[in-house]
């Protein structure tokens, strides 16, 4: 396993299940936060941009196409983990996350990619 800076943070989307965020944090041992917790569930997509952006070192996971924008248009930070995948159990997104997690971190934090798509 890569030892990871823990001075990054990665928030999850209102549409991903908050229970996701525990299983990425067991697992990466970087911070994981669902916007549930954050307060950010009910926020405008470019104001938690901003927030991201002026934390600096945010990686949002998100299904929502209008970060892939953001991020696209306005430039990093903050970072994306764009899931392209459709609805599932937790249990089978957690699987499809986990088996693209150490490249996505890898890229994204060491590399130079801005957006890394999980399909």
């Amino acid at each position: 396993m890569t030892t990871f800076t823990n001075n990054w943070e990665f928030w999850l989307d209102e549409n991903i299940s908050p229970i996701i965020s525990k299983w990425l944090m067991d697992e990466i041992k970087i911070k994981c936060i669902s916007f549930h917790l954050l307060t950010l569930n009910q926020t405008p997509d470019l104001e938690v941009y901003h927030l991201a952006r002026n934390k600096k070192k945010v990686i949002i996971i998100s299904k929502d196409e209008d970060y892939r924008e953001l991020v696209a248009w306005k430039g990093a930070p903050p970072k994306l983990i764009a899931i392209k995948f459709g609805n599932c159990p937790s249990r089978l997104f957690w699987e499809k996350l986990k088996t693209e997690i150490y490249d996505a971190i890898d890229k994204l934090i060491y590399g130079d990619l801005d957006i890394f798509d999980i399909k």
